[in-house]
């Protein structure tokens, strides 16, 4: 983490000191998350159906550098992601719902090419990637007391008051029902994101920025660990399958900015001065 701070850093600071013109812009955000966590298992349980929540942003920071035609910026924050599902019982009716819950500090690097390049107003393409700190995890269910269809092979692992029917299991009431917890989640995610970002001049010394992201999380976000228990089918609620998290960002923020133009300075002729004389005085 060290190593790539110093590395943008250098970057920026060699970009920096040769481009002509440069915009450089310090604000604060905040924006709403909307999750696809796409997993093989949850798609081929017919205990599940896709639901769609929104989910906070709350924080972020804005550090970017624009030049002509082409910018980068950094913007570290708070993102909450994670799907949630309905709970469909063996016809398909909704009886409850299965929540993931993830909260990450997220530091997204991206590249900024201009497409619409005005004084006043810059639309561009951002693509680029974050690494993201997990700081809360946790996956539940809750349902009403209702019919469920179970995989035959956690039917050794069934509580007693879940009951083996011709049809199903019939499944007492269960609430937040813990699936897993932080310790069943990786510590670290990176994502790609691939977006577009608007920056419009409100005033002589400052902006507001519209980001649109899509982000693919690059890992499993699950543990070996965990990811054992469920292929032995050890997990009650979860079945296997790969799992990737994504999400779609949008990002409001306020950014002070300075416009900084680098000073053209010729080199001095030596001959040219050298050849000058000083003017004779005339005599009276």
């Amino acid at each position: 983490m060290t190593r790539l701070s110093v590395f943008i850093l250098a970057l920026f600071s060699v970009l920096f000191s040769q481009a002509q013109t440069r915009t450089l812009s310090l604000g604060i955000g905040t924006g709403i998350t909307s999750s696809y966590t796409w997993d093989d298992g949850i798609t081929k349980d017919s205990r599940y159906k896709d639901r769609y929540d929104i989910k906070f942003a709350p924080i972020s920071l804005n550090y970017g550098l624009d030049f002509e035609g082409y910018g980068f910026f950094i913007n570290p924050g708070i993102v909450n992601i994670g799907q949630n599902f309905y709970v469909t019982n063996t016809v398909g009716g909704q009886q409850g719902v299965r929540k993931i819950s993830l909260s990450y500090i997220n530091m997204p690097v991206a590249f900024k090419l201009h497409i619409i390049d005005l004084a006043f107003f810059k639309l561009s393409l951002t693509a680029g990637g974050s690494f993201a700190y997990l700081m809360k995890g946790k996956e539940t269910v809750s349902h009403d007391e209702t019919k469920l269809v179970f995989p035959t092979q956690v039917y050794p692992i069934l509580p007693s008051d879940y009951t083996i029917v011709y049809d199903g299991v019939v499944s007492p009431e269960v609430t937040k029902y813990t699936i897993a917890d932080k310790k069943d989640f990786k510590s670290y995610q990176v994502f790609a994101l691939l977006g577009f970002r608007s920056d419009w001049e409100i005033s002589d010394d400052w902006m507001m920025s519209l980001d649109f992201r899509m982000n693919y999380g690059i890992f499993d976000p699950r543990t070996d660990d965990y990811l054992q228990r469920v292929n032995a089918y050890q997990t009650l609620y979860d079945i296997p399958g790969k799992r990737r998290d994504m999400f779609a960002q949008i990002n409001v923020t306020v950014s002070r900015f300075i416009e900084l133009k680098k000073e053209n300075r010729s080199p001095k002729k030596r001959s040219s001065y050298r050849s000058r004389k000083p003017r004779s005085k005339s005599r009276g």
